[in-house]
């Protein structure tokens, strides 16, 4: 469930109403100052408003909307593919090699949350357990990944689970049966399998933090925090890490008579007695977390354990495959799709724009229930990673009337998502810039054109 803190997060952001009769609800237009004040995407959840398929209210001309977005473009050094639709009809409004794959850069990433919704129920979470067997304690990672190393806390994602919660349950569990002396502490992570770390990754991104090897158990998204939120600063092996920490709170709760000391990675006895386990924030609320701050071992992580839901192995090759599996059933357009890791590093991935649209407007019209997909969407200048952004005169106009993904390598950016204009109509877009030689000016170009798509430049 949504802890109550998490909703109140969403609503100090931006207020939400429902756009015409029974349309899904929409930010309304909030001064930017205010949502970069109160924006706090670290518990960035789901919206408490029920989503309702849109309707038609307004419409947008197409004639005058291709000119201007053609005007935009047209000076843009790289090459542009774009696409917008109106989810209420299925008009496609504007159409610009969107047929053609490209390379997505984080928009990859609405592939892996619409994965993550289908996949999971909405209140799946991640188990973290220890078991006994003789002398011997398996703490035995469950695919929980946003771990902390104090208490587990009810009303936040990363550290939902809590090392010391644990730690503290499991020595009583202990104490309760008259355990006591000496106890070897193994590691289970045989949930995945495979690579830990995708092979085509370049050392210069995994030097960066970008990336790194991924485990089913980890602190802090993988990362080595700073004041209490998840950094690009990554330990050598993060499985490894959440193991030694975990050994660490045991000894400094135990009782005089009680110490532990480090075993051997394992997979654990099935014949193991259960001692404790701490749960995850549900399973979608981490994909929202992952969307709104652009998370890459986060989307990695989920997409194995996405897989392993399905009856797959928790491998890149599973996960790739589980994904690609759930978008052909669900009937999207996949010509031209090649995935290559599940977080859009890698520039060989590919994909068209229409496919992008037509996932958010699925999500829009709430098929499968899907539409918890919107809420993680950064705000135009206030929250994620578009807090920044929006913020020229001809592109301020948008902030709080779009939502939208981000996608950056080092000459790609792109932008999906949907927009507000002034007569309440929703649109839904995608555009992606490939072969960019000026980041600064890509960037514009996009903010320019989603105003536009709002109706707001």
């Amino acid at each position: 469930m949504v802890s109550q803190k998490a909703i109140g997060s969403l609503a100090g952001v931006a207020t939400l109403a429902c756009v015409g009769a029974g349309v899904w609800a929409v930010p309304q237009m909030v001064a930017a100052n205010n949502l970069e004040e109160q924006a706090q995407p670290r518990y960035a959840t789901h919206s408490p408003i029920s989503p309702q398929p849109p309707q038609v209210s307004s419409t947008t001309n197409a004639q005058v909307l291709a000119q201007a977005l053609d005007d935009i473009f047209k000076d843009f050094k790289g090459t542009v593919s774009a696409r917008v639709e109106d989810p209420a009809t299925g008009e496609v409004l504007y159409s610009r090699n969107d047929a053609e794959p490209r390379t997505p850069a984080s928009n990859l990433k609405f592939l892996i949350d619409y994965t993550v919704l289908r996949t999971f129920s909405p209140t799946d979470t991640f188990t973290t357990s220890t078991v006994l067997e003789g002398e011997t304690i398996t703490l035995v990672a469950g695919g929980d990944t946003l771990l902390s190393t104090g208490v587990s806390d009810p009303q936040s994602i990363v550290g939902r689970a809590g090392l010391q919660t644990l730690a503290q349950d499991t020595i009583n569990a202990l104490t309760a049966q008259g355990g006591s002396g000496t106890y070897e502490v193994n590691l289970d992570t045989s949930a995945f399998s495979g690579p830990s770390a995708n092979p085509k990754w370049s050392q210069e991104d995994t030097a960066s933090g970008f990336v790194s090897d991924v485990h089913p158990i980890a602190l802090y998204s993988h990362s080595i925090p700073a004041n209490g939120a998840p950094t690009e600063n990554r330990y050598d092996n993060a499985a490894d890490s959440a193991h030694r920490a975990f050994i660490d709170a045991l000894n400094a709760l135990a009782p005089q008579d009680t110490s532990f000391t480090t075993g051997d990675n394992t997979p654990a006895s099935p014949d193991a007695q259960q001692l404790s386990t701490v749960e995850s924030a549900p399973v979608y609320e981490q994909s929202a977390y992952m969307m709104q701050i652009s998370d890459n071992l986060l989307a990695e992580t989920l997409g194995r354990a996405s897989a392993l839901k399905s009856g797959k192995e928790g491998s890149i090759d599973g996960a790739i495959s589980h994904v690609e599996e759930v978008l052909t059933h669900d009937g999207f357009t996949t010509q031209g799709l090649t995935l290559k890791d599940l977080c859009g590093l890698l520039p060989t991935n590919k994909v068209t724009n229409q496919l992008i649209t037509e996932i958010i407007t699925s999500m829009m019209q709430n098929e499968h229930g899907t539409a918890h997909g919107l809420d993680s969407l950064p705000i135009a200048g206030g929250t994620g990673t578009l807090t920044s952004r929006f913020d020229d005169p001809d592109e301020s106009g948008a902030q709080g009337y779009v939502r939208a993904k981000t996608g950056t390598l080092n000459d790609v950016l792109s932008l999906s998502g949907y927009a507000v204009t002034p007569g309440e109509q929703v649109l839904v877009f995608s555009i992606i810039t490939n072969d960019v030689d000026n980041t600064s000016q890509a960037k514009n170009t996009l903010d320019r054109a989603a105003a536009l798509i709002a109706g707001r430049r």
